[in-house]
């Protein structure tokens, strides 16, 4: 909702999904893209034959979509994933093609891969809802920025309390 609406108002967008399930690319294009780890397995790692159009999608209301992919549960690293589909568009100039770019991350985990696209980032909001486990995941995120916010134009600009009429516990922890 968030891409669309923003995309709406003239901006550039670029949505990442960071999802096995791929909920929240394939929601904006209607079905599943190829992911980012699948396209290079099929380029043999050679990013160079990497191609924008093999990796981003139109989406609806005009958001251009990408999904990073991942390994099957137990069977490799989440961060890894999201650290080549950065690597990836960093090459693709993807970065600077886009007004504003929204990365969707597993937020229960957050390494050092995961936390890799604030390096590129000039702000971070934090979309979560009311229940301990996102605000236990949010908590996680805004150390990541402020760690990141020491050697990267970084800053926290807030966060969005989705889909919930109780904020009982995000007004505690804000």
């Amino acid at each position: 909702n968030i891409s669309i609406a923003l995309a709406r108002r003239g901006k550039k967008v670029l949505q990442i999904g960071c999802d096995p399930k791929h909920d929240s690319t394939f929601t904006l294009t209607g079905f599943l893209i190829p992911t980012i780890i699948d396209t290079l397995q099929m380029k043999d790692y050679h990013y160079e034959d990497v191609w924008p159009e093999d990796v981003i999608y139109k989406g609806y209301s005009g958001v251009d979509c990408v999904e990073a992919g991942g390994p099957p549960a137990g069977a490799g690293c989440g961060g890894y994933v999201v650290g080549e589909t950065v690597k990836l568009l960093k090459e693709l100039n993807a970065f600077y093609e886009y007004d504003i770019i929204l990365f969707d991350v597993l937020g229960d985990v957050v390494c050092g891969g995961f936390a890799a696209p604030l390096n590129y980032a000039d702000y971070c909001i934090i979309i979560t809802d009311n229940g301990f486990d996102a605000l236990f995941a949010a908590n996680r995120i805004a150390a990541s920025v402020r760690e990141k916010s020491h050697t990267h134009p970084l800053r926290l600009a807030g966060l969005v309390g989705n889909r919930t009429s109780e904020r009982d516990l995000i007004n505690k922890y804000v």
